[in-house]
């Protein structure tokens, strides 16, 4: 970085060389596609065009700002807020700090959701611990006809999901609020989806994380108890109250819990239970059914 400084004229590739230097020396993590992300972002282009920009002059202006922003990627301060956006299925969505970071492997939920049910022309979804949105508002963005509701605990969060799936022109499709509970939407109303990526992380295993994690994020978004699954047996529960007869439930888990999980689904009365493994062989969701009580299956319903 102080090489970046001192050198009069800087061209992308050079710029790209000392980005990717520094942060390697932090020990950062992809050191490369940090750089040509906090570059691009700088330079005002996308990644891949940074490589029909390699001897073009980077102004000074961007150079600084670059700086700053390697100072922080090089505390690991996570790459996406700092560049404050990321792709979930191919989808827009921003991200800003206080708000938990989506994984790509939450993609295998919507795609679930999507095997399971995604042939419904309309349907009502409830998600628990919307985020930024992304869950919510993938449904509601590739499913024009389906509209739901979504909560999470943090305020800052909920703002942020409210202004993504409003981008993706879905806001008038999907209520949201701040609740640390299913409470508020107890009463008569039920729902077709209940999906949710609650924290599954292991208390004691949060400290040991990538430090862009156990430094930088909520805790809360991702501590799930003693063993991981916490949260399960309120969701469970909620969903054998909530959903329609033969609903679908839908969550995220960590590896190595699905047993767990599969079993406090069933102890909640839930039937048609599985496991569902990602592309990693890691296990990553699990489904299943309310009771459809006059044998109709509700996913073959339109």
């Amino acid at each position: 970085m102080r090489r970046m400084e001192s050198v009069k004229r800087v061209t992308v590739l050079e710029a790209l060389r000392l980005a990717e230097t520094y942060l390697a020396r932090r020990n950062v993590e992809g050191a490369r596609l940090s750089a040509e992300h906090l570059l691009a972002r700088r330079v005002g282009c996308s990644r891949l065009e940074l490589y029909l920009r390699f001897d073009r002059e980077v102004a000074a202006d961007a150079l600084a700002a670059m700086r700053e922003d390697l100072r922080r990627r090089g505390e690991h301060y996570p790459l996406q807020y700092l560049i404050g956006e990321i792709e979930f299925v191919s989808l827009p969505f921003r991200v800003r700090d206080g708000v938990f970071i989506p994984r790509p492997e939450t993609e295998l939920l919507v795609e679930r959701i999507e095997e399971l049910a995604g042939v419904r022309e309309q349907a009502v979804f409830l998600e628990l611990g919307v985020g930024a949105g992304v869950v919510s508002g993938s449904l509601a963005a590739r499913h024009p006809g389906w509209r739901g509701a979504a909560f999470d605990a943090a305020a800052a969060a909920v703002s942020c999901a409210r202004e993504n799936i409003r981008a993706l022109g879905a806001g008038d499709r999907v209520d949201l609020f701040v609740a640390d509970s299913f409470d508020p939407v107890g009463g008569e109303r039920r729902f077709d989806i209940l999906a949710s990526n609650p924290p599954y992380v292991r208390s004691g295993d949060i400290d040991v994380l990538a430090p862009e994690v156990s430094r930088w994020e909520t805790r809360a978004a991702l501590d799930g108890g003693r063993d991981g699954t916490r949260f399960y047996p309120a969701i469970a529960a909620a969903a054998r109250r909530l959903l329609r007869p033969g609903g679908l439930a839908a969550v995220e888990i960590g590896d190595g819990q699905g047993d767990a999980v599969a079993a406090i689904f069933a102890a909640a009365g839930l039937d048609r239970i599985a496991v569902r493994r990602d592309y990693n062989r890691l296990e990553r969701t699990v489904t299943a059914f309310a009771p459809e009580g006059d044998g109709r299956s509700w996913t073959a319903s339109s």
